[in-house]
């Protein structure tokens, strides 16, 4: 009877032992390297995993200002870039070496970036304003005059033909005058197949002033001119910016479980990045009307630079990764790489004239090739509230210590010419990250 009995205990204590084990097997996770769980037994094999991210990025990139030293500066030295970013990763395991497993990673990710500024710089006290780009042959202005202030009646008179490209001609003329009491603002277009002429004039008998504005321009350049009392007058800058940052990296790799719930995990393979920079510069005419009602519209140029760097080289990789808690683990990388980087830079000019559609001018290509280096340091927070799915919160800082920019060089004559020369960029990223096991 006691014999029966014991056997009966034994019996139990074994049963239960294995539901222990059982149910301990299938709640333990443990993740492997920074996006998916690893296998906590030496006889499970590592799955097939996908991962999709999205989230926020600050680009701190060199910027530059435009061609001409007297259009909107030289610009600010350094600029910063924001915008979402879009990533996707899929690991792919390929067997194992020796005991370890041997896994296939890809990572793909694309952001899409831009910065603005503006700056108004009003014309009051000034008496005249010139500004030209590109061709000034094609138009002539034979006539602008406004009255001194504190003349009465107030005039301007404003005459301005052209020539485009195509063999087009016109011309615009305008002319008034404002006894005291009285105002007027007046404005003429004429456009021909390539370019135009424009022409404006305000008077004003109450405050004894008067204001003359003439442009013309074609797809070879632009000239813009004003005389008298141009306080209704500013000139605007501004300086747009969009960025394209597409990153793709195929990486080998073999976990390394330890003692403690820590996973080393080395990786290295070739990668790919390319940083596409759109910058539109404008400086253009803004004059406030005398007349209620009446909009005048905008005159000026604009520059329209497009900077592209290439990046193709190599990348290694080291990810420590901590299991907190069964279902909890935080993992840090840092990486480190080179590149052969080549840039392209391409600018061209274009007229701003009202109802007159004219195309760019003025050229210029330049290219450089270089090498880089690659620089990066993360950090990953799991959470995997079931077996086969993990959330992540991720942050990270990424470095480049070479990534193009445009400098202003002066040869013998004097003439400006933009080039290419090389600055650092840091990459600022945080994203939020869902994970499939299959």
């Amino acid at each position: 009877m006691r014999i029966c009995q014991a056997a009966q205990a034994h019996k139990l204590a074994a049963v239960v032992a294995a539901a222990l084990a059982s149910l301990a097997s299938s709640w333990s996770v443990a993740v492997a390297d920074d996006i998916k769980a690893a296998p906590t037994a030496q006889n499970d094999e590592p799955a097939l995993s996908l991962q999709v991210g999205t989230g926020f990025n600050w680009f701190s990139l060199p910027s530059w200002g435009p061609r001409g030293p007297d259009f909107l500066g030289t610009g600010d030295s350094r600029v910063t870039d924001d915008g979402p970013g879009f990533g996707i990763r899929l690991d792919l395991p390929l067997g194992q070496i020796g005991s370890q497993p041997f896994l296939l990673e890809w990572n793909g990710s694309f952001a899409d970036l831009s910065s603005s500024s503006t700056d108004r710089t009003s014309l009051a006290g000034q008496s005249s304003l010139n500004l030209s780009v590109g061709n000034s042959a094609n138009g002539s202005i034979s006539t602008l005059t406004a009255s001194p202030t504190g003349t009465l009646p107030a005039t301007a008179t404003t005459d301005v033909t052209f020539t485009d490209s195509a063999g087009a001609t016109g011309g615009t003329f305008v002319s008034g005058s404002s006894p005291a009491g009285a105002y007027q603002t007046l404005i003429r277009t004429n456009g021909g197949m390539t370019g135009g002429a424009f022409a404006a004039i305000l008077t004003n008998g109450s405050t004894q002033s008067a204001a003359a504005y003439a442009a013309y321009g074609d797809n070879t350049g632009f000239t813009l001119a004003a005389t008298g009392a141009l306080s209704s007058s500013a000139i605007v800058d501004e300086r747009n910016e969009d960025v394209t940052v597409i990153d793709q990296e195929l990486l080998l790799g073999a976990p390394i479980d330890l003692q403690g719930g820590w996973t080393v995990i080395p990786k290295v393979g070739p990668m790919y990045r390319s940083i596409d920079r759109d910058v539109d510069f404008r400086r253009t005419l803004q004059i406030t009307a005398n007349y209620p009602g009446v909009v005048v519209p905008e005159v000026g140029f604009a520059q329209n630079d497009e900077l592209d760097a290439r990046y193709v080289g190599a990348i290694a990789e080291l990810a420590v990764t901590k299991a907190l808690q069964p279902d909890l683990s935080v993992s840090f990388d840092a990486r480190f790489g080179g590149a052969y980087l080549h840039s392209r830079y391409r600018s061209h000019y274009s007229a701003i004239l009202p109802t007159i559609t004219t195309g760019p001018f003025d050229f210029i290509s330049e290219t450089r090739d270089d090498a880089s280096l690659l620089a990066g340091l993360g950090a990953r927070l799991r959470y995997a509230p079931k077996e086969n799915l993990q959330v992540g919160l991720d942050a990270g800082v990424n470095f480049v210590n070479k990534i193009p920019t445009i400098d202003y060089v002066a040869d013998a004559s004097g003439s400006v010419s933009p080039t290419i020369s090389m600055s650092h960029a840091i990459d600022y990223n945080v994203s939020v990250s869902i994970t499939w096991r299959f």
